[in-house]
């Protein structure tokens, strides 16, 4: 599904709401745009609407993290978009920054998406800091799904929305259940894993009302849910625990720590712990 219209959804979430509006602000300029956030929050989204409130006609894509190949050099005027610009490799990002030196009228205005920081990157000499210069003109930070409680409803809505017009199906509604069962969970993959989740329902639904046994997420790995076994240290018990207690409160941190008889200020530490060792 994942192309989201920003039109048919009202933001009440603050930092989108200055998003938006700085994007129907840019769209008629020639300005370079980069679009920065997590995998799942809508970068390619924004900086199609750009295009869509912008005068250009023509709209080119590159996607950075494929094989896919564009002859940069018969770009003429219009939009481009340069998706994942943070894997672009040495020799397409000399092509890229070439474009900016044409002088024939006909230089396309750039839209650019990165997960990674490219600031970071162009310090560690991963990233050319000419090139960053000339693409992050404008630099649009996308928040987390998590962050955006204020939008989460109307999000959830929408996706339903749009997922029962897809499937052909109608009348569908979000029991008060389930709804908690996607508020308490923290969305790693951002709308896209939503969309994800909430199409999974849709399309295996039976009756009218999606129950919270409808809403299911990806499950953990083996070696995160695997059984304990003698021998296994104290330490690797206790993180399975830890983990396979969030998966079954469907990541409610606050439920867990109390399940688990801890504080959830203790939990929050073990976590950041696993994070910093790689483990979650």
């Amino acid at each position: 599904m994942s192309y989201f219209d920003f039109d048919a959804l009202h933001s009440e979430d603050k930092k989108m709401h200055e998003i938006k509006q700085l994007a129907l602000q840019l769209a008629p300029t020639q300005a370079s745009i980069l679009v920065q956030g997590e995998a799942g929050t809508g970068k390619t989204s924004l900086a199609r609407y750009v295009h869509t409130k912008s005068r250009a006609a023509r709209l080119y894509v590159v996607e950075c993290k494929t094989t896919q190949f564009l002859d940069l050099s018969k770009i003429s005027s219009g939009t481009l978009i340069v998706e994942d610009i943070d894997c672009a490799s040495a020799a397409l990002q000399a092509d890229l920054l070439s474009l900016f030196a044409r002088t024939d009228g006909e230089r396309p205005r750039m839209i650019s998406t990165s997960r990674r920081d490219l600031r970071a990157m162009v310090k560690q000499e991963q990233f050319r800091q000419d090139l960053f210069y000339k693409i992050a003109v404008i630099n649009l930070e996308m928040p987390r799904l998590e962050s955006r409680t204020l939008d989460f409803t109307g999000i959830v809505n929408f996706v339903l929305e749009v997922s029962q017009i897809i499937h052909g199906k109608s009348g569908l509604v979000i029991s008060a259940e389930a709804y908690e069962r996607l508020r308490a969970w923290n969305w790693p993959g951002n709308i896209r894993e939503l969309e994800n989740v909430i199409e999974r329902a849709v399309v295996l639904a039976r009756t009218s009302m999606l129950g919270s046994e409808c809403i299911q997420f990806e499950a953990l790995t083996n070696e995160d849910l695997g059984d304990f076994v003698p021998g296994m240290s104290l330490s690797e018990v206790e993180k399975r625990l830890i983990l396979q207690t969030l998966e079954l409160t469907a990541q409610n941190r606050t439920r867990a720590a109390q399940m688990l008889g801890i504080s959830i200020r203790t939990l929050r530490n073990k976590l950041n712990e696993y994070k910093e060792e790689s483990l979650v």
